[in-house]
């Protein structure tokens, strides 16, 4: 059964400002920072190609992917840009080689979707965020 659960994830001193962190909580990676005295969680997962969000880089309530530089908001979740092509798959439409040009096609063809936001909740300095949990996996 899956219910909605609050799960504490830290204390509020651990969360260094604009230092994002990563927690597995009931079997998600969710990204955690704390900006301009807000506690934001979203999917650390990026919604261009599952790249992990906190190897990205963090400013002004961005989160940039490492892979391929999609930029989400971490208080709503939403794009602020797509996906973009390092050199040299995003010259494939230009290249002789089949492999890059067919590579390039494909990675192009994935859209970049918004990211799960997570309620945050502050009580006594303890962060808690509402997560869907499977009751039957956290019983064992």
């Amino acid at each position: 059964m899956i219910t909605l659960n609050e799960v504490r994830v830290c204390n509020l001193n651990d969360l260094e400002p604009d230092k994002p962190h990563c927690f597995r909580v009931a079997t998600v990676d969710v990204f955690v920072v704390r900006h301009k005295g807000e506690v934001y969680a979203i999917q650390n997962r990026c919604g261009h190609m599952s790249a992990p969000l906190n190897q990205g880089e963090f400013t002004d309530g961005l989160i940039v992917c490492a892979l391929h530089g999609a930029g989400f908001r971490v208080d709503t979740g939403e794009v602020e840009w797509k996906a973009i092509l390092p050199p040299p798959i995003s010259e494939y439409i230009v290249s002789e080689n089949p492999r890059i040009h067919h590579f390039g096609e494909l990675i192009e063809a994935i859209d970049t979707l918004p990211v799960k936001v997570y309620p945050v909740t502050v009580k006594d300095d303890e962060v808690y965020i509402t997560i869907k949990v499977d009751s039957v996996e956290t019983a064992n």
